[in-house]
């Protein structure tokens, strides 16, 4: 059975919107982009590109796609396997391939249902606010890395916002706490207590 695995690097206030870099994401009129450069570190790299650099297929929404569509291409170097992998894009409007391999879901929560029942990789969700969203409600998501920031932004895409989520139970696979106080958190979801 496909996991899907949410990776997002958060703010303690939630935030996760244009981390990497300051024109990433300016919807919204957000004006933080890149707010996540003065954390990096050695070990930070060390843990990010460990999820990077493993087989997975992207599982993206629809404006996540297009924004990595115009950079990913011309940075493989840096992350061969997202060129490499399938796209599996959420969308009901996007039917043009901007970076294959790439397959879109317009039904997303029930051809997921279906695709987390085949074999293949694992399904890696980065960025993505909306899909990540849709996925908690229906109960598939299966683990999360969540690199937490010591900063507090004010504004922007929150990953989970105040709009009736169901409680989510989360049980620590490993822990990564680094001198400059982010935490890399490896999480996978305890149905056992959700259930009980």
């Amino acid at each position: 059975m496909r996991k899907i695995i949410v990776l997002e690097h958060l703010s303690l206030d939630g935030v996760i919107q244009a981390p990497g870099g300051k024109d990433e994401d300016l919807s919204g009129g957000f004006t933080h982009g890149g707010w996540t450069a003065p954390f990096a570190s050695t070990e930070l790299g060390r843990l990010v590109r460990g999820q990077m650099h493993r087989e997975f297929d992207l599982l993206l929404g629809r404006r996540t796609y297009e924004l990595w569509a115009d950079y990913w291409p011309n940075h493989a170097e840096i992350w061969p396997e997202a060129n490499t992998a399938t796209k599996y894009v959420a969308s009901t409007t996007q039917s043009n391939s901007l970076w294959g391999p790439d397959v879109f879901l317009s039904e997303p929560v029930e051809e997921l249902k279906e695709l987390k029942q085949a074999d293949g990789p694992d399904f890696h969700v980065w960025g993505s606010s909306e899909l990540v969203q849709t996925l908690l409600h229906h109960n598939l998501v299966d683990e999360c890395w969540f690199i937490h920031y010591p900063i507090i932004i004010g504004s922007g895409k929150q990953l989970f916002p105040n709009d009736g989520l169901n409680p989510l139970t989360l049980e620590v696979i490993e822990h990564h706490s680094l001198p400059n106080g982010v935490s890399v958190v490896h999480y996978k979801r305890n149905v056992d207590v959700e259930s009980a």
